[in-house]
């Protein structure tokens, strides 16, 4: 592990700091200032998916299961406090055009979607990024 990067442990309690943080009333979130990368770390082979599953096992444990919004954002939030390019993404329903089509939001790491297998790029029009840094 590099010297400065958080453990696991560490950055799923921050991530949960965080998530309380930002949360609002009625569903409003404040995300005025994401998570920053403190240290950089690039990934080999297979890490990405160890962390996530370490992270959503941790995230289970400590705030349950939460829905696909706060679901992306605790997960966004530690990866970047483990030290990885995450950015949480929130799209639109493609089909129906018109209401009532729905919101879903997810994570991407080092250019793939981590936190689900739902093929939301084909299904929803991205309206939200974070900042990839």
């Amino acid at each position: 592990m590099r010297k400065g990067m958080p453990t696991l442990p560490r950055a799923a309690r921050e991530a949960t700091a965080f998530l309380e943080s930002v949360r609002g009333d009625g569903g409003i979130y404040d995300m005025g200032d994401w998570p920053q990368i403190r240290v950089r770390w690039e990934p080999g082979p297979g890490r990405i998916d160890r962390a996530v599953a370490g992270l959503r096992a941790a995230q289970r444990l400590k705030v349950g299961f939460l829905d696909p919004v706060e679901d992306a954002i605790y997960l966004m939030a530690a990866l970047r406090l483990m030290g990885l390019r995450a950015s949480f993404h929130l799209g639109r329903e493609l089909a129906p055009a018109a209401p009532p089509a729905g919101f879903y939001a997810w994570v991407e790491c080092e250019g793939r979607v981590v936190s689900t297998t739902l093929p939301v790029r084909d299904e929803y029009a991205e309206v939200h990024r974070s900042p990839k840094e």
